[in-house]
């Protein structure tokens, strides 16, 4: 009798971890700190336009502050991409070493092992994606420099935009090469966000 009460309590213990990652996986897969993917540009409250090109935009929210694992990254370091005018990807800039393990173990915890890795030669550049059913994280790092970019992506208007880049023979969406940070008339308080709570 007590070998059954124990299998039942392991059973429900996995049940509710099972049920826990769609929860989570559910987080990136509608939106990314609050904003839903797809949502449309002018609908960015208090986020400024920072460059763009054709039917690509790129934007920064400077009532934001944002963090890895506690280390603030400066506001124009996280950019939100849309393409036809719609929320479909976000881009962080990265410098560190310090950090690479942090991330890339806390994406694997959630999500696994990447579903694709690559790595180029050249610039000491290894890639790691890991795709879900709506979204994706891509994350580069360049081992001669540190350098590392973390990039979610809403895959239904990401692929459109991919068509587009393909079209216009471009290998990444243009930018995001920005212009100096337009001046902010904010002056309230500036909220800290943990980028990687998804």
């Amino acid at each position: 009798m007590a070998m059954q009460a124990v299998l039942k309590a392991i059973a429900i213990v996995a049940f509710a971890a099972g049920l826990a990652l769609p929860v989570r996986a559910a987080d990136i897969e509608s939106g990314f700190l609050g904003t839903k993917w797809g949502t449309p540009a002018q609908e960015l409250k208090g986020f400024t336009r920072v460059g763009g090109k054709g039917k690509f935009a790129y934007y920064v929210d400077p009532q934001r502050k944002y963090t890895f694992f506690g280390n603030e990254v400066p506001e124009r370091d996280v950019v939100y991409g849309c393409y036809e005018d719609r929320l479909f990807a976000v881009y962080a800039d990265i410098e560190g070493i310090d950090v690479f393990s942090q991330i890339k173990s806390h994406i694997q915890r959630k999500y696994g092992v990447p579903t694709k890795t690559s790595r180029e030669t050249r610039g000491d550049l290894t890639a790691y994606v890991w795709r879900l059913k709506q979204s994706q994280i891509k994350f580069k790092h360049h081992e001669t420099s540190g350098k590392m970019k973390i990039a979610l992506y809403y895959l239904p208007i990401a692929k459109q935009a991919n068509a587009e880049m393909l079209k216009n023979l471009e290998a990444e969406p243009p930018g995001p090469f920005f212009s100096p940070l337009p001046f902010s008339s904010y002056d309230g308080p500036i909220p800290m966000f943990e980028f990687m709570d998804f």
